[in-house]
């Protein structure tokens, strides 16, 4: 009997990784005969949909009693291994598992308690070295370990691999990130547009720059705050606005970025639209992308806005949203600068030949490039070689 596949999410909360290996489990599942079942690391608003496709363990105990829980943060490490591996990994054995996919690089405690095992591992990486930095350097010493081989989601990724962590060029297969392509239906998104400039206060005429994200450093929401400004005060008769989707509207972060948007003057002209179930509606009021990310492997709302025909100006040496605009589909602009950033934004604004333009071909590009059933049938192609 043929072995299954196990895939491992670090999460199933509302973010690209988690979406991106569920929308792979989900073609796999229509469109394949491997057997698979899937261990979260932690839960989340995708956990019900991960369900519904295969078997699925959480990683971390549910402990909803409060002593209990207050117990288990008390435990010392090792009697906390002991028990993840005894209550919560021992369902998987040489006997079932043919192949483990780990979706990013933070699952290497996890690939440490599943080495006994015995089967070969495939990681997919949607990390640079900032965030491998960040989420500890015994943990990537984990996973190296630990995988077989590895899927990176840009050449930005498979080069960092390469040439910072000493990971072989031919143990590196680069299969950029997927969507699901929304289906064009111009009426449709012109009216959510519309609709969501009326909730946000936004004129009908106005010009929108969008900006999107979670985490603030890394996501660059300060620079879209000082990008917003700089064009605020180079384009004082012209009705332009911002709007930021992403991330929550409570905490330090959040208030930081607010006390800039309050001294800046810029709090009728600056939205901040916290994680939403639909972003699609938000991005389709977008009339560019500004994509201020420090540092973005390959991010997924590069596509999803490019599908809705919207360009992208984003950041050299940041990741790899270079290896999709290139220069046609928006512009690459030196690393932090804002300026230069702005002025591309200014020229879009005034240009509306070239921003439909650069919006069209960044379209046809997801389409050709980017549609899971373009992307998933390559991965299928390296899981098949492995198991």
């Amino acid at each position: 009997m043929r072995k299954k596949v196990l895939f491992i999410s670090h999460s199933a909360g509302l973010t690209g990784a988690p979406l991106v290996i569920l929308n792979l489990l989900k073609w796999l599942k229509e469109h394949s005969t491997i057997d698979f079942e899937i261990l979260l690391r932690t839960g989340g608003e995708l956990q019900t949909a991960y369900q519904m496709l295969a078997p699925t363990k959480l990683y971390e105990p549910s402990l909803n009693n409060r002593f209990l829980s207050k117990l288990y943060r008390h435990l010392n490490r090792n009697l906390k291994t002991f028990y993840l591996r005894k209550g919560r990994l021992h369902h998987f054995n040489k006997s079932s598992i043919g192949l483990i996919f780990s979706n990013t690089i933070t699952n290497g405690e996890v690939l440490s308690l599943l080495a006994d095992v015995g089967c070969p591992v495939i990681c997919r990486v949607a990390e640079l070295d900032y965030w491998i930095q960040r989420c500890g350097g015994k943990n990537f010493e984990q996973v190296k370990r630990c995988t077989t081989h590895y899927i990176a989601v840009s050449n930005a990724v498979k080069k960092n691999l390469v040439q910072a962590h000493g990971i072989s060029e031919n143990k590196v297969d680069v299969v950029h990130g997927f969507i699901p392509i929304p289906k064009q239906d111009s009426n449709s998104f012109s009216l959510k547009s519309k609709n969501i400039r009326r909730s946000l206060n936004i004129p009908s005429n106005s010009f929108v720059v969008g900006g999107s994200g979670s985490e603030t450093w890394r996501k660059g929401k300060d620079l879209f705050v000082q990008m917003a400004y700089l064009l605020s005060q180079k384009l004082q008769d012209f009705p332009i606005y911002f709007i930021w989707v992403g991330g929550k509207n409570n905490g330090m972060d959040f208030y930081e970025i607010q006390h800039d948007v309050r001294h800046t003057g810029l709090g009728e002209r600056v939205h901040f639209v916290q994680e939403v179930s639909n972003p699609l509606d938000y991005y389709s009021a977008f009339d560019v992308f500004a994509m201020t990310s420090r540092e973005d492997p390959y991010p997924l709302v590069n596509l999803e806005v490019a599908a809705l025909g919207k360009p992208i100006v984003c950041f050299e040496n940041a990741g790899g949203s270079p290896e999709f605009v290139e220069d046609d589909a928006g512009f690459v602009v030196p690393y932090l600068d804002i300026h230069h950033m702005a002025e591309k934004i200014i020229t879009l604004a005034e240009e509306k030949e070239l921003r439909n333009r650069l919006g069209y071909r960044a379209v046809q590009k997801v389409q050709e490039r980017h549609d899971i059933n373009i992307a998933a049938p390559k991965i299928l192609k390296i899981i098949e070689r492995f198991l």
